[in-house]
C-alpha cells in the first residue's frame, strides 16, 4: 500500500502526460496493480518536492512536454533526474514571456491576485504597501517572483514598480530580470483581455483590502 501523497504525485504525472497531448484523463484511484519499479521514483519525486516546496508539480510534470514537445511520453525515471530540472527551469522562462491574452495566462494572473489578496490581509497590508514590503531585507515581491507564487504580468497588473533592491542580487536570484520586466510591461500594455481583466480585478482587490 502506498501513501496518499505518492498517489497524489502518480496521478499529476498521469494527468500532465495527458494534458499535453490534450487526451482524456481519469484520476487513478485503485493502486493495487502499481508496478512495483515505479515506487523507487516515486519516493525520489516525493523527497525532491519536499526540498523544493516552491515548485507546482504539474509545471513540473508538464515542463519537458513543452520544451521538447516532439516527445510521445516521459516516464516517472526521466523526472528523477537533472534534464527534468532544466526543462522546468526552461519551461518557467517560457511561461513569463508568454502571451499575455492566452487562457493559461489569465489563469495564472487570477491565482496570482488571490494569492496577493490573502498575503495582504493577512498582514493588513493594502496593495501600495505590497509593492514595497520587506521580508529578510528583500522585497516580498521579489521573494514571491522566485517561488512563482506571482508572475511578471502580476506586477504590471497591479501598476507595482519595479523593485528597490540592488541590480547585482536581482541578477543572481533571476536572469536578466530587467529583459524580462520590460518585455513582459511591453506585451501587458499590448494585450487586449489581461489589461481590461487587471484593471477590474484591481479595482476589486483594492476595495475588498480597504474595506
Amino acid at each position: 500500500m502506498i501513501s496518499e501523497e505518492l498517489k497524489h504525485i502518480y496521478n499529476n504525472h498521469l494527468v500532465s502526460s495527458r494534458k499535453a497531448k490534450s487526451e482524456p484523463f481519469k484520476i487513478k484511484k485503485d493502486f493495487s496493480n502499481l508496478d512495483d519499479d515505479k515506487i523507487p521514483y516515486l519516493e525520489k519525486l516525493e523527497r525532491f518536492f519536499h526540498s523544493y516546496p516552491n515548485i507546482n508539480q504539474e509545471d513540473f510534470f508538464m515542463a519537458p512536454h513543452k520544451v521538447y514537445p516532439d516527445a510521445d511520453h516521459y516516464s516517472l525515471d526521466f523526472y528523477t533526474g537533472q534534464r527534468a530540472i532544466k526543462c522546468y527551469t526552461q519551461y518557467m522562462k517560457m511561461l513569463d514571456v508568454q502571451d499575455p491574452d492566452s487562457d493559461d495566462s489569465l489563469s495564472r494572473l487570477q491565482n496570482s491576485l488571490k494569492f496577493i489578496f490573502g498575503f495582504c490581509r493577512e498582514k493588513g497590508l493594502t496593495l501600495k504597501d505590497y509593492g514595497v514590503y520587506m521580508e529578510e531585507s528583500i522585497p516580498v515581491m521579489v521573494k514571491h517572483l522566485k517561488e512563482h507564487k506571482i508572475n511578471f504580468y502580476t506586477i504590471h497588473a497591479l501598476t507595482l514598480a519595479s523593485p528597490k533592491i540592488e541590480s547585482r542580487i536581482l541578477d543572481f536570484m533571476f536572469s536578466d530580470f530587467f529583459g524580462t520586466f520590460q518585455k513582459t510591461k511591453n506585451k501587458f500594455f499590448a494585450s487586449k483581455k489581461m489589461k481590461e481583466f487587471s484593471k477590474q480585478a484591481k479595482i476589486k482587490i483594492e476595495n475588498k483590502l480597504n474595506g
